[in-house]
C-alpha cells in the first residue's frame, strides 16, 4: 500500500465529505480512493470513516488521527517541493485565492509582469469571496479584505479598506432631502448592497460617536461588483464600497462621495485593510516566496 497517497487522500475526503470531490481533485476514479482509505483502515485495524448512500461521515478515531496527520503531510508536502526547486529554476503551479474585484483590478496585472519573469510557473487562480483556509484547503496564497486575520498564517497589508459612500452626481441630485443626508434619509433612499459568503452585508452609521446599524432600502442586491457598479452608474442608487475599486470612477467624477451627516460604512470601526496571507512553511519554497514578495512589492500601499 501507498501509504503517502492514501493518508493523502483521506485528509481531503475529511475536509470534503466526499469521495467524488476528492476524485476529481485528483483526477482518479472515487473508487480507488475509497479502496485506497478501506487499505489504510485496514492496516491501522479502524475504522475511520463511516460510510452510507448520501454521505460520509469521520468517526472520533478519525478525527483524532486526521488532526495528527495533517500536520505531517503538509510539512511533507512543502519539503518534496522544497527540494525539488532547489537547484533548478522555480517551476510548478501556484494556487492563489483572491477577492473577485481585487483579482480582476490589481492582481491580473502584476501576475502578468510576473509570468514574464518566471514562466515556467503555472497559476491556479480563484476569485471568490470564499473564505479558504490555508493549510486546509488547496491554496497556497490568498488575498482577502477585512481584518488581519487571526488564524496561524502570516498576514501582510498591501493597503487600507476604508468604504466609501458613493452616488452618481445626478442621483444625489435628484434626491429630495437635505444634504447632508442624515440616518433616516440614508434609509429611505435606494441602495445597492453586497450579498457576501455569510449574507447581505450591512451598512452602520457613526453617529454621536457611535456605530448604528442602518435598515436599507436596497434597490439591488448582489455577490458581484461590477453589477453593483454598473447599477451606481446607471443612476439607480447609494452604493457602499472599498475606495480602492472605484478609484478611477472618483477622479473621472462619474461617482462621487455621498454628503452624509456621520461616516457610513460596512464594518463598525476597526482597522479594515487588504490582507495578502501565506503559511510560514511554504514561504521557503522558492517559487512560492518569489510570488509573494512580487506581489507585495507591487501592490503594497496602492
Amino acid at each position: 500500500m501507498d501509504k503517502i497517497r492514501a493518508l493523502r487522500y483521506f485528509k481531503r475526503v475529511v475536509e470534503l465529505n466526499s469521495f467524488t470531490a476528492v476524485a476529481e481533485e485528483f483526477e482518479v476514479p472515487a473508487s480507488s480512493i475509497s479502496r485506497r482509505v478501506k487499505d489504510l483502515e485496514r492496516s491501522l485495524g479502524v475504522e475511520l470513516l463511516q460510510r452510507s448512500t448520501r454521505q460520509v461521515k469521520v468517526t472520533e478515531l478519525g478525527k483524532l488521527y486526521y488532526s495528527m496527520v495533517t500536520k505531517a503531510i503538509r510539512q511533507l508536502e512543502q519539503a518534496d517541493e522544497l527540494v525539488s526547486q532547489t537547484f533548478e529554476a522555480p517551476s510548478g503551479l501556484i494556487r492563489i485565492s483572491c477577492l473577485p474585484t481585487y483579482g480582476e483590478q490589481h492582481l491580473t496585472p502584476v501576475l502578468e509582469k510576473f509570468s514574464q519573469h518566471y514562466p515556467n510557473i503555472v497559476f491556479d487562480l480563484s476569485y471568490n469571496d470564499d473564505l479558504s483556509q490555508l493549510g486546509k484547503d488547496p491554496v497556497d496564497i490568498a488575498i482577502r479584505g477585512g481584518f488581519a486575520p487571526d488564524e496561524h498564517v502570516i498576514a501582510k497589508r498591501l493597503s487600507s479598506n476604508e468604504f466609501s459612500l458613493v452616488a452618481t452626481p445626478q442621483f444625489i441630485e435628484n434626491l429630495e432631502h437635505d444634504r447632508p443626508l442624515n440616518k433616516s434619509a440614508i434609509e429611505s433612499v435606494p441602495s445597492l448592497q453586497y450579498r457576501g459568503p455569510r449574507g447581505v452585508i450591512e451598512w452602520y452609521m457613526l453617529t454621536d460617536g457611535q456605530w448604528q446599524p442602518l435598515k436599507l432600502s436596497p434597490k439591488v442586491i448582489s455577490n458581484n461588483g461590477k453589477a453593483l457598479t454598473a447599477a451606481a452608474l446607471n443612476h439607480r442608487g447609494m452604493f457602499c464600497v472599498p475606495s480602492w475599486s472605484i478609484c478611477n470612477y472618483l477622479e473621472s467624477g462619474e461617482l462621487v462621495q455621498v454628503p452624509c451627516k456621520g461616516k457610513v460604512s460596512v464594518s463598525p470601526g476597526g482597522d479594515l485593510g487588504v490582507f495578502l496571507l501565506y503559511e510560514r512553511g511554504k514561504y521557503q519554497i522558492p517559487k512560492i516566496k518569489l510570488c509573494v514578495d512580487f506581489i507585495y512589492d507591487n501592490l503594497h500601499g496602492r
